[in-house]
């Protein structure tokens, strides 16, 4: 009589899913630097900060060995970085609020893609369309003027001879520049806090988290699937940004404001296929 299969067990189900999120940003953090040990010391605050609010969403008390049952950390751990999980959970807070809102030069650069009819040529001053207009649209409290050479810097518009031109083909993100990093990081944040948010089964709202996966596909279908995507993306940016510039104008005074953010990616990879073992040949 043969046994029962062993039951599966959750957590190393859990934890070979985090793994598969966690391999690009290895990747990542590798490419720039930053190694195992800098890692595991700086994400110790981390657990234990997500223990603590998680312990109070529960109506409990964050002893510190509540603490250190629930995030694994050692108690000498959790007494060593306790007052350090406080700053690093109001950092992180912070920061993610801060990546989460563009810089006054993004603003002005997705109203004017949000402008159908503007083109990608525009003069610098005058009345609309130009970018003296659409820049004090965005914000009075920066000059155009400044806009522009941030956007200049970012190598995403230029100026001859008055006339400001949008660089479409520099629109892919450079390392180099901070304000990539920070919005790669705002994204994926907010992209998985919206499905952990979908699986922890909040009864309050559903987050929109959706994604279309085809495989055994040609390079040639990829890159006609990109250009869809593409084109798909510029048309919802204009409708989204045609939504939602009058509802920040009404809601500019708002004693309570939240942020929301939509997003869209394409990601394309070779099929990965097991090596032969040869454990099937007779």
């Amino acid at each position: 009589m043969s046994l029962p299969p062993p039951s599966p067990n959750p957590t190393q189900s859990v934890i070979d899913e985090a793994l598969a999120i966690a391999e690009p940003l290895v990747l990542w953090m590798i490419r720039s630097g930053v190694g195992y040990a800098e890692f595991v010391q700086a994400i110790k605050p981390v657990f234990l900060a997500q223990a603590r609010l998680e312990l109070e969403r529960n109506g409990q008390r964050d002893s510190d060995s509540a603490i250190s049952l629930l995030s694994g950390l050692h108690r000498k751990d959790v007494r060593a970085f306790r007052e350090a999980s406080h700053q690093t959970l109001a950092r992180v807070k912070e920061d993610g609020s801060s990546w989460g809102k563009p810089s006054a030069a993004n603003q002005v650069l997705t109203r004017w893609l949000s402008q159908e009819d503007w083109g990608d040529c525009i003069p610098f001053s005058g009345e609309a369309p130009s970018f003296e207009a659409l820049a004090r649209a965005v914000s009075k409290d920066f000059h155009p003027r400044a806009v522009l050479q941030e956007m200049q810097r970012l190598g995403v518009a230029s100026e001859t001879e008055g006339q400001v031109q949008l660089l479409r083909e520099a629109f892919v993100p450079d390392a180099k520049h901070k304000e990539s990093r920070e919005l790669l990081a705002g994204s994926v944040a907010d992209h998985l806090a919206a499905g952990v948010h979908n699986l922890s089964g909040a009864t309050d709202k559903k987050f929109l988290e959706q994604s279309v996966f085809a495989d055994g596909l040609s390079p040639e279908s990829v890159q006609e699937l990109n250009l869809m995507a593409n084109a798909l993306w510029a048309q919802v940016l204009q409708a989204v940004m045609a939504k939602a510039v009058p509802l920040c104008d009404r809601d500019l005074h708002h004693p309570a404001p939240q942020r929301f953010r939509l997003g869209l990616f394409t990601f394309s990879a070779p099929e990965f296929k097991a090596p032969n073992t040869g454990d099937d040949a007779s």
